[in-house]
């Protein structure tokens, strides 16, 4: 029997390019805010009653991270009410219903201090910033409300095609294919991912079903200044436009500062689910143009 999945978000960055890769694998339904809204728990209760899914995924969340910043502390903007009150609203009528949910996350939930080795599910959250909180705050709502869960941290996705927010990859791309020099920080480290490889994580989530918390991002690291550098270097474009700028440098005028070790740790992941789904950057990089080439 088809695996039933009602989808939250699904017109994001990472959540509209699953539902690309997955829809014939699985019967999707991903309401539109104005057919659900999940801010509302009656709308929300009566989704999950009709179409009764097997998998509840969560991709809605305010993700402008400056734009959070001027919201810091306030429980009544957009930030809060998304990331928060509705990943508390969606866990809750999970529970009431015994379906499982995945939640996505985010690095940003760390603080970026960490500077031996990425982020495993084991070191403690402390968010530095109002998006990071609120992100925090979400997924201590999803453990506190019983239902079968599991939490998905990704960082930096990128994809091929989204024309509501620009990504790191793409913003770097335009400007090497207009011949524009790029600064960029080279003294952060970093574990960006292909939205195509969180996809593919989460059918082998969705297909187990395990319990946790879990790292899903590429298996290296890297920095943006050599992250640009490499994308250069797979699209042919001239590398020599890309130049360092320290991170102190880049935050100066930042309301919420870009962390400076937000990389993670995907061991965990692999362990349950094997090799192969995740891949190094410079692989997510490959796969990033083949899907450029081909639309």
């Amino acid at each position: 029997m088809e695996t039933r999945l009602l989808v939250f978000g699904g017109s994001g960055l990472v959540g509209s390019h699953f539902i690309k890769i997955y829809r014939s694998k699985f019967l999707i339904k991903a309401p539109l805010i104005n057919e659900v809204d999940i801010l509302n728990k009656d709308q929300l209760d009566l989704a999950l009653e009709d179409f009764r899914p097997d998998v509840t995924v969560n991709f809605a969340a305010f993700t402008n991270v400056q734009g959070a910043e001027e919201q810091k502390g306030g429980r009544s903007g957009l930030c809060y009410l998304i990331n928060v009150r509705g990943a508390k609203n969606i866990a809750d009528a999970c529970s009431k219903k015994g379906v499982y949910l995945i939640h996505i996350s985010t690095d940003y939930v760390f603080n970026g201090t960490k500077s031996d080795a990425p982020y495993t599910e084991e070191d403690t959250p402390d968010p530095k910033n109002w998006y990071g909180q609120t992100k925090y705050f979400a997924e201590q709502e999803v453990l506190n409300s019983g239902c079968k869960f599991s939490i998905v941290r990704i960082a930096m996705p990128f994809s091929p095609h989204y024309e509501l927010k620009k990504d790191i990859a793409r913003f770097f791309l335009e400007q090497l294919n207009r011949n524009r020099k790029i600064k960029a920080i080279s003294d952060a480290r970093v574990t960006p991912i292909f939205v195509e490889y969180v996809a593919n994580a989460l059918f082998a989530i969705i297909k187990k079903r395990p319990p946790g918390l879990f790292h899903v991002v590429s298996t290296n690291w890297t920095t943006p200044f050599e992250f640009a550098k490499l994308l250069a270097k797979e699209f042919n474009l001239d590398a020599s436009l890309v130049e360092p700028i320290t991170l102190d440098e880049y935050n100066k005028d930042k309301k919420a500062p870009i962390l400076k070790y937000s990389w993670l740790d995907p061991t965990k992941f692999i362990r349950e689910f094997g090799d192969g789904i995740l891949a190094t950057v410079e692989e997510n990089i490959k796969v990033f143009r083949q899907e450029i080439e081909k639309d």
